[in-house]
């Protein structure tokens, strides 16, 4: 990746903007429960009113936990809340914990706005146009 600006460096969650690609690279890492999602989906609202982007390649191959409590929190309110803020694209990675893909997957059914994909590897998000 190129050279990142960091924004966020949590131990759950980093946040960087990559201005070669002009998108938030969003790190999802370990375990994550309702509060912790919706905490740290906070933060990248934040984020983007701060620098603000189209564009999201939202990695959660590090997470180690479901957060199926806030799954439709994340596919309701949180993208929608993305998309008012101009995020028309986002690349989402799977992380391999199959409960955090099962979160990711009911997230999925609630998502109207931003055109989400999802990937299996960090490497194919990172390149998806």
């Amino acid at each position: 990746m190129a050279e990142l600006q960091s924004l966020v460096d949590a131990p759950g969650l980093s946040i960087a903007y990559d201005p070669t690609n002009q998108w938030l690279y969003v790190e999802w890492k370990g375990e994550h429960s309702e509060a912790s999602a919706l905490s740290s989906g906070y933060e990248v609202i934040h984020c983007l009113s701060r620098q603000p982007c189209s564009k999201i390649l939202n990695d959660n191959s590090q997470v180690t936990s479901d957060w199926e409590r806030a799954a439709q929190w994340v596919g309701e309110y949180y993208y929608n809340q993305l998309a008012q803020l101009g995020v028309r694209y986002v690349a989402w990675v799977y992380p391999p914990h199959w409960a955090a893909r099962t979160s990711m997957d009911t997230a999925m059914k609630y998502i109207v706005r931003p055109l989400v994909v999802t990937f299996d590897d960090l490497a194919t998000a990172y390149a998806w146009p």
